[in-house]
């Protein structure tokens, strides 16, 4: 909070920004009704205390229910340092998958004489895979904007998709989310495939799509969604070496509940698709000591498998 503008901070600003912009008296409630709707799940932990105890001044108090002490409202033009990450941002190659092209020209005309930030390519990964996708091919871009349509209509699509062998499937889905893998430099597509007498979960990878079409008026394509069942860890992260706000930041693409323990420490539950298991065993492993895996049993069996094969290719 003590930057003028940050990427993470941001959204704590912005639920600032509606408290103090709201008309009338401001309760707790309302207070932690805001942080739950347009916070993470862990900004209760953080934010409510700071803005409850009135930490940083910003109400007037009487009687346990605040008033803004901006009565009128914020209006927040942006500054330098925002216009340069936002220029920044648009330099990105996957920026230009969630603009039109007149909507990226029209930033790009109206930030023409800012310097970004920092350029996309000044960013080295070391464990990164080097076969990601090329956000710059127009059918690629054409694809994405419609699973976004597809996904916000509620609308099946019609695919024709390559496997890793080659194989071309012509597929029925129904998308429901898209995600974007750090590791792999590519966005994948969870949705639920027809199959001859089932629907199944499917995860697809979106530069492996060669035909797409939305399916407007198609009645053998009716989809239902149902929502998938999750897996679930529970974490126990000792607050040290910064490590609860790496945490944070290295969990932030998943739901997540967090609770303080004490001083120290804190508990979060993660939740996780079967698929992503893995890449999130992986993740947790990195942060050492520093968390400790408490439930479910499966996943603390696969940290002990893992660290005994470690253990025994060091040994060799």
């Amino acid at each position: 909070m003590e930057k003028i503008f940050s990427e993470i901070y941001n959204r704590y600003f912005s639920i600032v920004k509606r408290l103090l912009s709201h008309k009338g008296k401001i309760s707790v409630k309302l207070m932690t009704n805001t942080i739950l709707k347009y916070g993470f799940g862990e900004s209760l932990l953080f934010l409510l205390p700071k803005l409850s105890e009135n930490r940083y001044g910003l109400f007037t108090e009487d009687k346990g229910s605040f008033a803004s002490v901006i009565p009128g409202g914020i209006k927040t033009p942006l500054s330098g340092l925002q216009k340069r990450w936002i220029k920044a941002v648009l330099n990105d190659p996957r920026a230009s998958l969630f603009l039109s092209p007149e909507e990226s020209d029209k930033l790009n005309e109206t930030l023409r004489d800012i310097k970004p930030l920092f350029h996309y390519t000044d960013f080295y990964y070391f464990d990164r895979f080097n076969d990601g996708d090329d956000y710059s091919d127009e059918t690629y871009r054409s694809f994405f904007r419609s699973i976004l349509y597809a996904i916000k209509t509620g609308k099946p699509l019609r695919i024709t998709y390559s496997s890793r062998t080659g194989r071309s499937t012509k597929l029925t889905i129904l998308p429901y989310h898209l995600e974007y893998s750090v590791k792999n430099d590519c966005f994948r597509l969870l949705c639920l495939r027809r199959t001859a007498n089932t629907l199944q979960y499917a995860i697809l990878r979106l530069s492996r799509i060669k035909k797409l079409s939305i399916c407007d008026n198609d009645t053998e394509a009716d989809i239902t969604v149902k929502s998938r069942e999750k897996e679930s860890v529970i974490l126990k992260i000792y607050d040290e070496r910064n490590a609860m706000e790496r945490a944070m930041l290295q969990f932030a693409d998943y739901r997540k509940n967090t609770r303080r323990c004490d001083d120290n420490s804190y508990l979060c539950e993660i939740f996780y698709d079967k698929d992503d298991e893995t890449e999130l065993l992986i993740e947790i492993l990195s942060f050492g000591p520093m968390i400790q895996v408490i439930e479910n049993d499966h996943f603390i069996n696969l940290i002990k498998q893992r660290l005994k094969k470690q253990a025994e290719l060091m040994n060799k």
